[in-house]
């Protein structure tokens, strides 16, 4: 018996969405070609993987089992491609980015852009979009990372998504339109600071802004806990958040993350750890 690695992949990229075309969609394949990738497998090992037919896609007990050792194979077989695919490549790249890509996401990427390019010294910090953004301008880093109003999206900007901002507060609280509307912030350096301001504004309510944090975890637990209403893009509402129905009503930009190029750097390495960034964080839907 043979086991494909790509077909572990799918086959965990299926059990961890939960449906193929979510898996799909992460592996950048069609529905159809990670269905049939998972149907070889279970004709090679013969057995049944996942159970299909629900609303969720979940592994069977003998996918699970697999799923155990396929992962310390897939991990593995992936560390093994990039030890043999490391580049020669050198010099040093500023970072700058926001904490929306917290979580280990972005932390994974840049470890595997380090094994990869073992001559390339990475130097990351970590700030608001705004402050970033200065941070470029200024020429203090060569790369960012940054949240920036979809009308203001760069021709040279390397889009890797664009959502929704809405209004959002604790699934238990409740705030009456004719009292005062206690307002959660990021503060100074939020990138739509100002627009979430003049939406405020514009709707006529009477609002204070009760905490001012610059850490994603400290607004999501303010926001949560029912301290008061935030604006957050889709990806940054938890599930003990619902939206401000009053909040609909109100008028608020698209959020797009790009990675930003300064006008400073070594153009290779830039162009070696965008394409990186790219590659793995863009919204592949």
């Amino acid at each position: 018996m043979k086991l494909d690695v790509e077909s572990l992949r799918a086959l965990r990229a299926v059990v961890e969405a939960g449906t193929f075309t979510e898996a799909a969609s992460q592996l950048g394949m069609t529905q159809s070609a990670v269905s049939w990738k998972i149907k070889r497998l279970e004709e090679r090992v013969g057995l049944e993987l996942v159970k299909r037919g629900g609303s969720e896609i979940e592994a069977t007990p003998d996918g699970r089992d697999l799923l155990l050792y396929g992962e310390r194979m897939l991990d593995a077989h992936d560390e093994a491609v990039e030890h043999l695919s490391r580049s020669d490549l050198s010099g040093v790249i500023r970072l700058g980015t926001n904490e929306d890509l917290r979580g280990g996401e972005l932390a994974d990427v840049l470890a595997r852009f380090g094994r990869m390019y073992p001559q390339i010294r990475l130097d990351v910090r970590v700030q608001l979009s705004g402050a970033v953004r200065e941070w470029l301008d200024d020429g203090d880093v060569d790369l960012a990372v940054v949240q920036v109003e979809a009308d203001d999206v760069r021709p040279d900007d390397v889009v890797l998504w664009t959502e929704p901002l809405t209004w959002v507060h604790g699934s238990e609280a409740e705030f009456e339109p004719d009292h005062v509307i206690p307002v959660v912030s990021f503060g100074p350096g939020l990138v739509y600071l100002e627009a979430s301001e003049e939406s405020l504004k514009a709707s006529g309510l009477r609002w204070r802004t009760v905490l001012e944090c610059p850490m994603l975890s400290g607004v999501q637990a303010a926001v949560e806990s029912g301290l008061g209403v935030c604006a957050l893009n889709t990806r940054n509402i938890t599930n003990d958040m619902v939206p401000w129905e009053r909040g609909k009503k109100l008028a608020l930009p698209d959020l797009t993350e790009v990675v930003r190029t300064g006008t400073g750097g070594d153009p290779e390495p830039l162009a070696a750890l965008r394409d990186a960034l790219a590659s793995s964080l863009g919204d592949r839907s």
